[in-house]
């Protein structure tokens, strides 16, 4: 079983690497099996196929589950702190991830079961971010508001943010993350309490 398992994270580690370097289309089973030191029919064993093997590396690297533990087991209650908490490590995903995540805005429509699942990842935060929203609403602390849209305003913010910062640097503002995440979530937060 232990060998399994080595065997299965060394192709998922050199299929991230190689989907980095020369993106989902270079990333052939054969090169992914060369670097991985494995043959072809191995990885066929363990995923399938191509498309198999890169869903499992989306999902071994997919920042949600973190997000939602933060949302759960760091959550204080107090609505500017938890939005900011919230935003930074946001943030902070989205950059460790920035390779995959533009080359999948970039070559999703190639694999329409990888963009479903590149769509999954703001999904699943829309709803944790409504089920806090609609908590913080029970308790009286939000006024009272469509909490999906305000649950995809705050992914939205933190994600244009990110991606005009990969695009163009600080071209467009000289703002340092700490300034944009600060200043607009005072904002939302203002418009969403009582």
């Amino acid at each position: 079983m232990e060998e399994h398992l080595d065997t299965r994270e060394r192709i998922l580690q050199a299929t991230l690497k190689l989907i980095r370097e020369k993106g989902f289309k270079g990333a052939t089973t054969r090169a992914i099996a060369q670097e991985a030191g494995v043959n072809e029919v191995t990885l066929f064993r363990h995923f399938n196929n191509k498309k198999g093997i890169v869903k499992a590396v989306f999902e071994k690297v997919s920042y949600v589950s973190t997000l939602s533990e933060a949302i759960k087991e760091k959550v204080e209650w107090d609505l500017e702190k938890d939005l900011l908490m919230f935003s930074k490590l946001y943030q902070q995903l989205l950059y460790e991830n920035r390779d995959l995540i533009m080359i999948g805005l970039k070559e999703g429509d190639s694999f329409p079961e990888l963009k479903q699942q590149i769509a999954d990842i703001p999904r699943q935060l829309k709803e944790h971010l409504i089920e806090y929203f609609n908590t913080m609403r029970e308790k009286g602390i939000l006024v009272e508001t469509n909490v999906e849209a305000q649950a995809m305003a705050l992914i939205w913010m933190n994600f244009g943010f990110f991606m005009s910062r990969s695009q163009h640097g600080t071209q467009i503002t000289d703002l340092t993350e700490e300034e944009f995440l600060k200043n607009t979530v005072e904002v939302f937060t203002r418009g969403l309490t009582l």
